[in-house]
């Protein structure tokens, strides 16, 4: 048996939460369980919890982001026959704004 790098055990710990679940909260528990049971550094484990959340929440979706045309200032999503959209930091720094004033969807997660 081999060990599992360090995106596949964070995918695979996220695929076991109990649905629904808090985006904040499933990062904490992954970036937690990554550090406790893998021996990742803080950084390393938050980043790979975040890349695989996201991996995970985009699977089967045909959008994506054009890693090729993105900056540190604009990422760029392709979207099969649309016009490609364009996020610039302030975009996203605004809907992150807005997106914690909504209030919060009840979480059978939490204990």
């Amino acid at each position: 048996m081999h060990a599992l790098n360090i995106n596949d055990a964070a995918c695979t710990y996220l695929l076991k939460l109990p649905r629904p679940y808090q985006r904040d909260v499933a990062l904490e528990r992954c970036t937690s369980h990554l550090i406790e049971e893998h021996g990742y550094s803080q950084d390393k484990a938050s980043l790979a919890a975040i890349q695989a959340l996201a991996e995970l929440e985009t699977l089967n979706q045909p959008a994506f982001i054009d890693a090729s045309a993105t900056t540190a200032h604009v990422v760029i999503v392709r979207r099969p026959g649309m016009s490609a959209l364009a996020l610039s930091v302030a975009d996203l720094l605004r809907l992150h704004a807005r997106e914690k004033t909504l209030p919060a969807p009840n979480d059978s997660t939490q204990h």
